[in-house]
């Protein structure tokens, strides 16, 4: 079973049809601690824009979210009810909006749109180590700092696993440094993994962005939409949040 679902998983980077609710079926069935892509990358980008500050976005006063689709195999980056009360067109009040910020701005121009976008990085799970995305520098003495704190959080968030018995606690925590290590050696040598690929291809084909606005002049509810390397120039349809909620 184990041989032939990895076949399936990792031959499917040639034709690009696969979901990652796929993906994650398949990975739970080859071992069921491995991490849902969707739920790590969901809750991973709502992480980054709740953490992210916002002051340059002090006019406006709302902050992006995002949320996964099952049922149109879809990953929304949205931001909620923006009041327009001026004058200027629909169009140009979202773009004006999306200009305000510069990583989303980029990823609607084609030249950028193949660069890596923070908010997305939760999917690419073979970089996740307790629950955290890792990052290297190539900097020796701040990378081994790194790799000293994600170790040492993981002992300190994981003490009720340990026991009495110290040879089963270090080879627990061996474990965990090799797992690190090679996530290290994986990023330093830009490889580039099965995984890594499928995901990359998935997400060029699901992620959408929408903004939605309150017309208040007009009493009406809009949603402005952009697909990532498509331009600035949103598409514009009317919709209300309750609407999208339930997809």
């Amino acid at each position: 079973m184990k041989i032939i679902v990895t076949i399936f998983v990792f031959s499917s980077n040639l034709i690009f049809s696969i979901t990652f609710e796929e993906i994650d079926f398949f990975r739970s069935a080859i071992n069921e601690n491995s991490p849902s892509i969707i739920e790590n990358g969901n809750n991973y980008c709502n992480d980054y824009f709740d953490n992210l500050s916002i002051s340059i976005n002090e006019r406006y006063k709302n902050n992006f979210m995002c949320k996964f689709s099952k049922k149109r195999n879809r990953f929304y980056v949205y931001m909620l009810g923006v009041d327009k009360r001026e004058a200027n067109s629909l169009r140009d009040f979202c773009k004006e909006i999306l200009e305000s910020w510069p990583e989303i701005y980029d990823h609607m121009d084609e030249k950028f749109k193949s660069q890596k976008k923070g908010y997305l990085s939760g999917f690419y799970v073979d970089n996740f180590f307790n629950n955290k995305v890792l990052d290297f520098s190539n900097d020796i003495i701040e990378d081994q700092r790194k790799i000293d704190n994600a170790i040492n959080d993981f002992i300190i968030e994981n003490r009720f696993n340990f026991s009495q018995n110290n040879v089963e606690n270090n080879s627990l925590v061996q474990k965990e440094i090799n797992k690190i290590n090679k996530i290290y050696k994986k990023i330093l040598n830009r490889s580039i993994t099965d995984l890594d690929v499928l995901v990359k291809n998935t997400l060029d084909n699901i992620v959408r962005y929408k903004i939605f606005v309150n017309d208040i002049k007009n009493f009406k509810s809009y949603s402005c939409n952009w697909h990532p390397g498509k331009g600035l120039v949103p598409y514009i349809k009317r919709e209300k949040f309750n609407e999208f909620e339930n997809i």
